[in-house]
């Protein structure tokens, strides 16, 4: 496999916006607790990876779209090309709200969107990046015990299931919640808010990530899930020829 080129290192100072956290995961292949991000002047995705860092997160801990600023470096250990490590201190400087539908976050996740895991996976091979988003089909479901999210992607040419771990800090953090809450009924507590329904309501779109000693193995990292509107006819069209260039070029 070739890597693509890493970040530059001239820049070692960043902002970036947090557009996912990831958990830890001790079983193969091993995935450290990360942030996933896009990089304020450039537009790419970037992962901090490890963080919390030296066992340690910011007080309060990072919430997702949040800017923090924080310095970095290439990851020796970790071959993806997006990942960083974390040097100094790290500073939360504003956050992103989601008001309007999301639309102050969109800019952020739409350049990053591709149409399929396949797609997602092939760049991984190249070398090209190894997160992304993906739309799935509206009957997409989340099933528990390891959290799983099962889904086909909102593309003509996938017509497979995919079930995939979820690593999403969010979703482990609810779950665990809901737990508590709840007990032996938890899990469909659990899957009214976070499982079909979701996805029914919701414009979703994964998070994927795949893992450092698997390039081409994804997971699930994040979920983004702005409410359910209709783009403007002329908008709509001019992003979906977007990501047709986008799909071809890649």
């Amino acid at each position: 496999m070739t890597t693509g080129p890493r970040m530059e290192d001239s820049r070692p100072e960043r902002d970036v916006l947090v557009v996912g956290k990831v958990v830890g995961t001790g079983d193969f292949p091993v995935e450290r607790p990360s942030l996933l991000g896009i990089d304020r002047e450039t537009g790419a995705l970037t992962r901090l990876c490890p963080f919390p860092w030296k066992g340690t997160d910011t007080d309060p801990p990072v919430p997702k779209w949040a800017w923090l600023h924080t310095g970095t470096r290439a990851a020796e250990l970790d071959p993806r090309p997006e990942s960083r490590e974390v040097v100094g201190e790290v500073s939360l400087t504003a956050y992103v709200d989601a008001k309007d539908g999301w639309r102050l976050r969109w800019p952020f996740v739409r350049p990053h969107v591709v149409p399929s895991l396949e797609a997602m996976q092939q760049r991984a091979r190249d070398g090209v990046a190894t997160a992304a988003f993906v739309r799935p089909a509206a009957d997409a479901d989340v099933m528990q015990l390891p959290l799983r999210l099962r889904f086909r992607c909102d593309d003509g040419s996938c017509s497979t299931y995919h079930e995939l771990p979820v690593l999403d800090w969010e979703l482990h953090e609810t779950a665990r919640a809901t737990r508590e809450r709840h007990g032996s009924t938890w899990a469909t507590q659990f899957r009214q808010t976070w499982g079909a329904p979701l996805f029914e309501r919701f414009d979703v779109h994964v998070l994927l990530s795949t893992y450092a000693q698997a390039i081409a193995k994804p997971y699930v990292a994040g979920l983004f899930y702005p409410p359910r509107a209709g783009e403007d006819e002329h908008v709509h069209a001019h992003h979906v020829e977007h990501r047709r260039h986008r799909a071809e070029a890649g």
